[in-house]
């Protein structure tokens, strides 16, 4: 586990699940599933300077728009 081999066993972990996409793993994808896009635009829309958005700059930000 994380406890024992650090970084590395975390890694080996999302190889697992993004390899598991194509037999229908979805939560490799679970800022889409719970609507984070969405709760950004409504962030966006009463304060366009908000410093609490998920995604702006995120590394995800490309995957989900």
């Amino acid at each position: 586990g994380y406890a024992r081999e650090g970084m590395s066993a975390y890694v080996e972990l999302q190889e697992k699940e993004f390899a598991s996409e194509s037999r229908g793993y979805t939560a490799t994808k679970h800022q889409r599933e719970v609507g984070t896009g969405y709760f950004d635009t409504i962030s966006t829309a009463l304060n366009p300077n908000a410093s609490t958005l998920a995604l702006v700059g995120s590394t995800e930000e490309g995957q989900f728009h």
